[in-house]
């Protein structure tokens, strides 16, 4: 064999143990005690979420206001039956409730709800108002408030939010100027705007507020120019108040006060104040001048003025002056005008005369010259000095003074000392006396009397008694006899009740 084929055969049997695989001896299992086996390692749970607790909430947004009074809240939870409430605002304080809406009635769990919707009188919206939510304890579709169904509290405080509103609707309104009113007594108000129809009624002024009513007169809903009142100017004040009425009771019957109350608008009546002027005018009782003096009861001034007085000429025509007293601008009541004693006649006069400078004294005849009315001096006012004694009564309700039962006479005029004296009724005559108030010489004004309530019959009776004995000692059996005239006692019925 040559050489070169035995170098061939070698490469070729080592390629092939090469390429041989031996098998890798398996050792021999050895036994391991289970107490080193490791254990399997346990799973550490993942902690849960933990949620949010649900708390009662609300969100609302500045949104517009229009006739219907709807108002939308964002979103309301609740996590059991309560109200959305809608308050007034004012000055910056949660005010009156304007409306409701009562949300989560039947759950037991929660509710989380959009666009809650409250209706209100949009009428007594405020430019800002506050929507709360309050609780529902009591019966659930009656809102109880003031009461069980108080504003909903979380940790101690409300859950309220203020909002502001724009309104898509014109208020009630009510314009009217300044004027002169004639003898006919017609007030005008330029116009007025109400949302149903109503009444215009015109007040007087007393003491700076609104007072009495003075006359009315129907409105329709929507816009109405040159609305006219008639009222009783005599009883009128220097302002005059005109204020929007609802009809709410017998259509277009003033039903005011049971009904027919004043319209509110953002919870304040509508109003306009009216400055006026009168015809001359005074209102003087017939009375006894006591101590060189009488009383005016009522003058209205244009300004300053004077009431002066004049002793009668013995035509029946003013004479001489004998008497002035000053007046300011406006309502004067219970003017005292002393008199030159010896100069009074049965029957005086009185002149309004102008007051040219102010606080200066009376200068007629070179100023301060008498009134004039539609180009003309003014009429005169007459009374009597020697009208005896009388007396005026009213139906009117029971009163309480000092925690005793009273009635008022309006008026009384007597020459000297008197009482007045309340008796009951006994089938149409005077019963029992129940009560009297002793009267000085003159006029007196709003007489209260004392009565006893155990014996107060429907009608009463106002009597004037002399004070003849001891002086402010009432001696009904005795002295103290009732007056009379043309052999009647003086006397005036009225009615009262209770209510």
């Amino acid at each position: 064999m040559s050489k070169n084929i035995f170098v061939f055969s070698l490469i070729l049997l080592l390629l092939a143990a090469c390429g041989r695989e031996e098998p890798t001896p398996t050792p021999e299992a050895t036994a391991v005690p289970t107490s080193i086996i490791p254990a399997k390692p346990t799973a550490i749970p993942t902690p849960a979420a933990t949620a949010t607790p649900v708390k009662p909430s609300l969100a609302i947004s500045d949104q517009p206001l229009t006739a219907d009074g709807v108002i939308h809240t964002d979103s309301v939870t609740v996590l059991e039956p309560a109200w959305v409430v809608i308050h007034a605002e004012r000055d910056g304080q949660v005010g009156e409730v304007l409306g409701q809406t009562a949300v989560g009635i039947g759950n037991t769990d929660y509710q989380e709800m959009t666009g809650v919707d409250v209706t209100i009188d949009p009428l007594q919206a405020t430019d800002t108002l506050v929507a709360m939510l309050h609780v529902n304890k009591g019966d659930e579709t009656t809102f109880d408030f003031p009461g069980e169904d108080a504003p909903l509290l979380e940790d101690g405080k409300t859950i309220a939010q203020s909002f502001a509103i724009d309104r898509q609707m014109q208020l009630p309104e009510m314009t009217a100027s300044d004027q002169e009113i004639l003898e006919d007594g017609l007030v005008r108000i330029d116009s007025v705007r109400s949302p149903s129809p109503g009444w215009v009624v015109v007040h007087a002024q007393e003491e700076d507020a609104i007072g009495d009513i003075l006359g009315f007169s129907f409105v329709e809903a929507g816009l109405t120019e040159d609305v006219v009142v008639h009222i009783p100017w005599r009883d009128g004040t220097p302002t005059l108040y005109a204020m929007l009425h609802e009809d709410v009771g017998r259509e277009q019957r003033f039903d005011f006060p049971e009904e027919d109350l004043p319209l509110l608008a953002i919870g304040e009546p509508v109003v306009a104040e009216i400055q006026v002027t009168y015809p001359p005018d005074v209102v003087v009782f017939d009375q006894p001048v006591i101590e060189n003096q009488i009383l005016i009861d009522r003058v209205i001034s244009n300004g300053p003025g004077w009431v002066v007085v004049y002793a009668d000429d013995g035509s029946g025509s003013p004479g001489i002056i004998i008497g002035s007293a000053a007046l300011a601008d406006g309502l004067n009541e219970q003017v005292a005008v002393g008199l030159l004693g010896a100069a009074v006649t049965e029957q005086l006069f009185i002149f309004l005369h102008e007051d040219a400078e102010a606080g200066d004294a009376f200068n007629f005849p070179s100023t301060d010259f008498q009134i004039m009315y539609q180009g003309r001096i003014a009429n005169p006012f007459s009374f009597k000095t020697n009208p005896g004694n009388y007396l005026g009564s009213q139906d009117q309700v029971l009163q309480e003074v000092d925690g005793e039962t009273a009635v008022t006479i309006p008026f009384t005029v007597t020459e000297v000392d008197a009482w007045a004296v309340v008796y009951n009724d006994d089938n149409g005559e005077l019963g029992e006396i129940i009560g009297q108030t002793w009267l000085a010489p003159g006029v007196n004004r709003n007489v209260s009397v004392i009565i006893d309530p155990a014996q107060v019959t429907d009608t009463l009776y106002a009597v004037l008694h002399w004070d003849a004995g001891t002086t402010q000692d009432f001696e009904p059996g005795g002295t103290d006899v009732p007056f009379q005239r043309n052999r009647s006692i003086i006397l005036s019925p009225f009615k009262v009740s209770s209510e």
